[in-house]
């Protein structure tokens, strides 16, 4: 109760001016990778340093289709850059429609004032719109790294998502998150893949990522053959080649932790310990995090390999039958008899 009032007295007033007169400067890029598409990305020296040493997170990006259609709002203290970008671009007038791919601060921190400034409908997949409408408070460090959201309204996206010059089919993507969602544009082969990709090799992740769904969900889009592929956080590929390639180190990286959680979730043990087998890293990095990874450091074990390993376990003994698991337990006290026999002969 306590840090909930300091936070009320101290944080509040400092993260509203914060919102206004940002900090740390921020810097904007705008590229057009594609006809009828426009990228803004927007970072600062926080958010270049998060992206060095963890891998990934180095933008709030935002795509622009046809000046009417924009997919991701960023994160709140990017919100005076944001602005002023779309006014320099003469969209706001134009701006009728924001998609978030989902709920998370990073995607959705300006959602208000999209709808402030261009009278834009949030759309998101069903599942995330009550964490949209209805968010809790975020953690320390993803106030202080991201800036803390305004409130916006938000309703469910239907089955498809039209603009002049594109008709995009919304492919329900879960695993970064519940809600996840990716827009393809079928004609084009273009893909806004939101959090679905980041970085092939991100092993530490937030609670709510699902590894078993987010393999299926990768195995959908690499079915699609897209041709061109916008990250969330800055990463474009052109050519289904190198898309694949990417798309498919990212998948043989996540079955790689299924299988190794398979294999040593033999037995009763802490998570802890099975992460660090299910990993098997010996860096400084490791011993410091108790083999969670760096994200895990920095951001008080809310990030870590645990959260991911857990989603496997729970796949595993959904799937396992009454049979197997009285298999294995029968397995299991045949060992554990053995082992007393060994230890009590002279």
């Amino acid at each position: 109760m306590i840090s909930r009032w300091l936070r009320f007295l101290l944080w509040q007033p400092y993260a509203l001016l914060c919102r206004r007169f940002p900090l740390w400067p921020f810097q904007v890029k705008i590229t057009r990778p594609v006809e009828y598409v426009t990228c803004i990305q927007i970072d600062n020296l926080l958010t270049r340093l998060l992206s060095r040493f963890s891998g990934g997170y180095d933008y709030a990006v935002c795509y622009l289709v046809d000046e009417t259609l924009l997919i991701d709002t960023g994160f709140p203290w990017a919100r005076r850059s944001l602005k002023k970008t779309l006014q320099d671009l003469g969209v706001v007038e134009s701006i009728t429609t924001v998609v978030n791919t989902h709920y998370h601060e990073d995607h959705t921190g300006n959602n208000d004032l999209l709808v402030e400034l261009c009278g834009a409908e949030v759309l998101a997949h069903a599942d995330a719109v009550p964490e949209i409408r209805f968010p809790v408070e975020l953690r320390w460090y993803r106030s202080f790294l991201f800036g803390p959201s305004e409130i916006a309204d938000a309703h469910p996206i239907g089955d498809s998502i039209k603009t002049e010059h594109m008709r995009f089919e919304v492919i329900e993507t879960p695993g970064h998150c519940p809600g996840h969602l990716c827009l393809f544009e079928p004609e084009r082969k273009i893909l806004f893949s939101g959090d679905l990709y980041i970085a092939a090799d991100l092993d530490s992740q937030l609670g709510d990522a699902d590894g078993p769904k987010w393999i299926a969900s990768l195995e959908q889009v690499i079915q699609l053959q897209p041709e061109w592929l916008f990250d969330a956080h800055g990463t474009v590929l052109e050519g289904s080649a190198a898309v694949e390639q990417h798309l498919r180190r990212k998948l043989e990286f996540l079955q790689t932790i299924r299988a190794r959680v398979y294999q040593f979730a033999t037995h009763a043990q802490s998570i802890e310990a099975l992460t660090r087998k299910v990993f098997d890293r010996q860096s400084l990095v490791d011993f410091l995090s108790f083999g969670e990874g760096w994200l895990s450091l920095i951001t008080g074990s809310d990030f870590s390999r645990s959260n991911i390993v857990k989603s496997f376990l729970r796949e595993k003994f959904h799937t396992e039958t009454p049979e197997t698991l009285s298999t294995e337990l029968e397995k299991e006290a045949g060992e554990a008899a053995v082992s007393s026999a060994e230890a009590q002969q002279p």
